[in-house]
């Protein structure tokens, strides 16, 4: 199966940052490093050797000792500064809080926790950022989730939906990821045929197959998270700008009041946003969103309470 591109790219760039490092590195010292052959090896420095920054000119480019190339030994003469990162504050501190609702989320890696903290310590921040989960993940299914993606094999899961309708799949994951701090996989339902993004949490059993992945990833960025159903919601026309952020949400105003309808991918979601606007709502329909919404709402005055 031909390699994916991330992988590669995080190698080239891993090659780039090692041999800046070390000044000078064997072929055959990069290929046990980063657990790939010596003409692997070879290919990569001859793709980074053509690589560098728009122009493309002789100056352009990223540069290699080419006396030491012929002795299969990698040294860069000019990296056009691609190992040297520069974040500004504010990029820092968005970046910082990415990864601490990635952690929270459950669908980051386990290197997230030392990025986040390294990045704050770049920042002067005394204490790291820490974002309070927004639904239980067990850590153990995200962790055969990420080496199924990892080592590209197909995966038996247990799902129960937004209607507790439990479903037995079979998915070929290509990433993990979080949306408004909710982890999902990004996966080809055999099933369903399509593309699905599944929510981790939602994923109650996980059995990783000895079969690699088939289907290549999605060409868009990110797949098209499919709808449940569709809602509808009235409220006071002062909450419409609330409504108004809902995903493909049709508005018309009724009386003093308006009327939204969309489609519900995540209830979860729908209700963390509908609370926002509690005091507004006049009807909620269908009963699903409504016991989403009742649960949250219950769940912050527990913790007022508390």
């Amino acid at each position: 199966m031909a390699e994916k591109a991330l992988p590669r790219l995080t190698r080239l760039l891993g090659i780039m940052t090692y041999v800046q490092d070390e000044g000078e590195a064997p072929f055959v010292d990069l290929a046990e490093k980063f657990d790939v052959s010596v003409e692997t090896i070879r290919k990569d420095i001859n793709a980074l050797w053509a690589s560098g920054l728009p122009g493309y000119a002789g100056g352009d480019l990223i540069d290699f000792d080419s006396y030491l190339f012929d002795q299969d030994v990698a040294s860069i003469i000019d990296s056009q500064g691609v190992t040297q990162v520069r974040l500004s504050t504010r990029e820092g501190v968005a970046l910082v809080g990415a990864l601490a609702s990635m952690i929270a989320s459950g669908a980051a890696p386990a290197v997230a926790s030392s990025a986040r903290d390294k990045i704050g310590e770049m920042l002067g921040a005394d204490d790291p950022v820490v974002v309070q989960p927004i639904a239980d993940v067990d850590h153990n299914i995200t962790a055969s989730l990420q080496d199924a993606v990892t080592r590209g094999r197909v995966i038996d899961v247990e799902y129960v939906d937004a209607a507790d309708h439990r479903t037995s799949r079979t998915i070929e994951p290509h990433r993990l990821v979080a949306i408004d701090g909710v982890a999902y996989v990004e996966c080809f339902c055999r099933r369903a045929q399509d593309y699905r993004t599944l929510r981790i949490g939602r994923i109650v059993g996980v059995q990783v197959r000895n079969e690699e992945v088939i289907a290549p990833p999605a060409d868009s960025s990110g797949f098209t998270l499919v709808s449940q159903f569709e809602a509808t919601v009235v409220a006071a026309r002062g909450s419409r700008w609330v409504l108004e952020d809902l995903p493909g949400v049709k508005i018309e105003d009724v009386g003093d009041d308006v009327r939204a309808t969309f489609d519900v991918v995540d209830v979860d979601w729908v209700a963390d946003r509908l609370l926002a606007i509690a005091p507004y709502l006049r009807a909620v329909e269908p009963k699903s969103v409504r016991a989403a919404l009742a649960q949250h709402a219950n769940a912050v005055l527990a913790t007022v309470a508390g």
